[in-house]
Order: C-alpha cells, then structure tokens, then sequence
C-alpha cells in the first residue's frame, strides 16, 4: 500500500472526511469523469463515515458535490473483494497466480450477480481499480455457483 499515489485534490478530500467524522481515511480516489470520489477507511470507520441514517454521507456528498464510495480496508485481499463488491453477498473467494500474474475469482449467488457488477458495471470496475491498487491484483472475474 506504500507505493499509492494521490493528487492534491484527493489529499484535501481525506482531511476533509476526517475533519467532518473523525474516521481514518487511507486512500482516496478521485474520478473527474464521473464526479466520484471513493475512499478507502479503516476498518471499522465505514460506521463513522455514514452516520445514524446515512446523515453524515449526504453531508459529505452536499459539501463534496460529487458521488462518494466508502470501502472499508482489510489486509486480507478475499476480505477486501468482498468490501469492494458491496452491498452483494459473496459466496468464495479464490486466488489464483499464473505466470506472475494475480486474478481473484469471486463466487456470488446468481441473485446478487447484478449488484456485484454494478449499474454499467461500476462495482466491479471499483472492484478491479482497487485490488490493483492496494494488493497488485490484475483482474476480478464475478462468477456464479456452478
């Protein structure tokens, strides 16, 4: 996780959500295209960011103006997947190594299928982003039980 880079902007944004929740942010993702900004909190902190009732995340989008992701880290990349595919319910989680390369195969019941991938698959591309990111991981493949 050392070697992620941020921009000044995305430096703000992180004093920012501190400033207004008191939760550690450890990464943050600014993306001008879509007007989203994603952070990665400590574990435990998603509480923090969200608030009772979602309060304090539709302060944090008014002040922001923009979409915000809230993921919550893990150290272990099957549990972190799994954060970064929620809402959906994960059933595995398997790494595979080939050739120097790492691909996660998450196992997801046919139902929760869609809300793993995403509207125009924005969940598993936040997915791939930050696998990549955090752990080196170069693909996220969504696959249903057989």
């Amino acid at each position: 996780m050392s070697n992620i880079r941020m921009s000044q902007e995305e430096l703000r944004f992180i004093s920012i959500l501190e400033g207004l929740t008191g939760a550690l942010a450890l990464d943050c993702i600014w993306d001008k295209t879509k007007s989203l900004v994603i952070f990665v909190v400590r574990r435990n902190d998603t509480g923090k960011v969200i608030g009772r009732g979602g309060t304090t995340i539709r302060r944090l989008r008014e002040h922001f103006q923009k979409n915000i992701d809230i993921v919550e880290y893990s150290e272990r990349p099957e549990v972190f997947v799994t954060n970064t595919l929620a809402p959906a319910k994960t059933q595995n989680v398997e790494i595979h190594e080939k050739s120097g390369k790492k691909t996660i195969v998450v196992t997801v019941i046919p139902q929760e299928r869609g809300k793993a991938i995403g509207k125009n698959g924005r969940n598993i591309q936040r997915s791939r982003l930050l696998m990549k990111r955090h752990f080196g991981v170069n693909n996220v493949i969504i696959q249903s039980p057989p």
